[in-house]
């Protein structure tokens, strides 16, 4: 069983941290997400029961935000090393006037801003991804059901973003900048 240790609570002389179960993070993760999702629905579409709300662009939207938010406080609980959180959607049309053009892709798109990467927040992002693809599966949602993966995690350095490099281009888009979802 993996576990997510959380730095921000400092123990105190002759008391231990408390480690959380990472069955308890992606939980909280997927909860956090469906009430935030749901909280931004009209009064009468929140009478909807999961099965109809899951096919509605919008409530899949708000529901991927609500994940891409869960795991960055998830990231940042466990690596002090993790500055912010940006999320994106690579399928973006900025010339739809709609918005809604392109069928809504389950993945969570993700770009980590880190002072260095480490072997430590790469293990903690494939365990986390593991676990929360398997959570999401039992949600009445054909497109999470059949994901072996929930979480495209891009790790970015402040030098990756002054050269150009990788995905940290993708930070200064004009057409579809993406959205910054936590920062320390």
């Amino acid at each position: 069983m993996v576990t997510a240790v959380l730095p921000t609570q400092k123990a105190k002389e002759g008391q231990t941290i408390r480690a959380t179960p990472l069955q308890e993070v992606v939980e909280t993760i997927r909860e956090d997400a469906l009430t935030l999702a749901q909280d931004r629905l009209t009064d009468v579409m929140r009478g909807l029961d999961l099965n109809h709300l899951f096919r509605r662009p919008d409530f899949a939207d708000n529901f991927k935000y609500g994940l891409a938010t869960g795991v960055a406080m998830a990231l940042s609980d466990n690596d002090p090393h993790v500055e912010a959180v940006y999320t994106y959607e690579p399928s973006a049309n900025p010339d739809s006037e709609l918005g809604n053009d392109v069928p809504v892709d389950a993945t969570v798109h993700l770009l980590v801003k880190v002072q260095a990467s480490s072997a430590a927040l790469v293990a903690f992002l494939a365990a986390l991804d593991r676990a929360l693809t398997a959570e999401l599966k039992n949600l009445p949602s054909p497109k999470l059901a059949q994901r072996e993966s929930i979480l495209d995690v891009n790790l970015i350095t402040e030098k990756d973003i002054e050269e150009g490099r990788g995905y940290a281009v993708i930070l200064s888009s004009v057409f579809a900048p993406p959205l910054k979802v936590w920062q320390r």
